[in-house]
């Protein structure tokens, strides 16, 4: 008696009504523990249940057929089955279906820019594109493409996204001395530019030949999540502003959505993000590349990149990038990343801060009108679409 008292106790207690319902609330106690971990304790739980099935049909059969009757080769059989259609049931059961599969950082990429050429083709893109973008625009988006020949890299600057560290890395490989750099850190596009001529329409394309022809060259854009981007800009320009074009800036905006003018020598109160929000949706003809869309800054169905990198997964995109282009075994064109890390959302592209960076977005976002957080969207909804960014979790703040 006090053996069977032992055993009951260190027996699972399976209910005879519903030993799968007790099986998942087991198992699902911890669903983060290894697969392997999983796949046992389904295996002794099999094993367990069975044992217990083919003792009941033995006993079953031995009411049946008289005491001291044997077990037949049929009972066996119907054991045997029976065991392993329970384990398949917990398999289905516990298995993440359909099982993960890990893409390699190449296919990743690959699928990007797949995605975005297969984007541009539609007719559906193309038509909102029209609505989108000003007439005169397509001229001045050559103005954000900078080509490094040597290295055989051709990047479109997109403010707000690495584009102060990318700056640095281009001016760094013409040969500009780290002092004149740090010097004229607020001025580097220009002090870039005096080394990388504007390309024209016709150099973009003779690009493009060069790597239909194999010659290794990447044409790269750097993207963040549209929303991400907006808020960054107002929390560094308008409530941290660098400069007082910015500082004057919030002038303008009690001006533009309150119709209230602020004296130069009255303190400007920081606008809220409703009203920036409003100030950027009304002057559709400020084209600041601080909010300006991804569509506009770089007109990526013409550039048609090679490289996406996203700024989620920053640091393991850039060492991709940096194997394609053979950097490391240059001296010459070494890689200065321990300076590219000026993004104060970043910081490594560590999921804390990427998590933080998204809650402080929606968070800001709440802050709008359902109406006013339509437009926005409208104004960036092809930056969503070409670069694969989902919107539904910003959304569902306005159902």
């Amino acid at each position: 008696m006090e053996a069977r008292a032992r055993m009951e106790l260190v027996s699972p207690p399976w209910p005879s009504e519903d030993w799968v319902g007790y099986f998942r609330e087991f198992a699902f106690r911890d669903f983060t523990r290894p697969l392997s971990r999983r796949l046992r304790l389904a295996a002794s739980f099999t094993v367990l249940r069975s044992r217990r099935v083919v003792m009941s049909l033995v006993k079953r059969r031995g009411r049946e057929f008289g005491a001291g009757a044997g077990v037949t080769t049929g009972t066996l059989v119907l054991s045997i089955v029976l065991s392993v259609v329970v384990l398949c049931a917990v398999l289905v059961l516990i298995l993440p279906w359909p099982l993960p599969y890990s893409q390699s950082v190449e296919e990743i990429i690959h699928d990007r820019t797949a995605y975005l050429r297969e984007q541009c083709h539609s007719a559906a893109v193309l038509s909102a594109g029209a609505d989108t973008t000003p007439k005169y625009y397509y001229q001045q988006a050559f103005h954000n493409y900078f080509y490094q020949a040597r290295v055989g890299l051709l990047w479109c600057s997109i403010s707000k996204v690495a584009s102060s560290s990318w700056m640095y890395q281009f001016n760094q490989w013409a040969g500009v001395p780290r002092e004149k750099i740090d010097r004229m850190a607020t001025e580097m596009k220009a002090l870039a530019r005096v080394n990388y001529p504007l390309p024209t329409r016709a150099d973009v394309e003779q690009i493009k030949l060069l790597s239909a022809a194999g010659v290794a060259n990447e044409r790269m854009v750097v993207v963040r999540d549209p929303m991400d981007r907006f808020v960054s800009t107002y929390e560094d320009l308008i409530v941290r502003p660098k400069s007082n074009n910015y500082l004057h800036l919030r002038r303008f905006i009690f001006r533009e959505v309150h119709g209230v003018n602020v004296m130069q020598n009255e303190t400007v109160p920081v606008p809220s993000f409703a009203d920036f929000t409003e100030f950027v949706l009304r002057r559709t003809n400020l084209l600041d590349p601080h909010w300006n869309s991804y569509w506009n800054l770089c007109d990526p169905c013409f550039l048609e990149p090679t490289f996406i990198v996203k700024l989620e997964t920053y640091d393991r995109d850039v060492a991709h990038l940096l194997r394609r282009l053979n950097l490391t075994a240059s001296k010459a064109d070494r890689f200065e990343g321990h300076r590219l890390n000026v993004n104060h959302d970043r910081k490594g592209g560590s999921q804390t801060s990427s998590t933080k960076s998204r809650s402080s977005t929606i968070d800001r976002l709440a802050e709008l009108t359902a109406d006013q957080f339509e437009r926005l969207y409208h104004r960036y909804e092809l930056d969503f679409r070409l670069f694969q960014y989902d919107a539904s979790q910003y959304f569902a703040l306005f159902k």
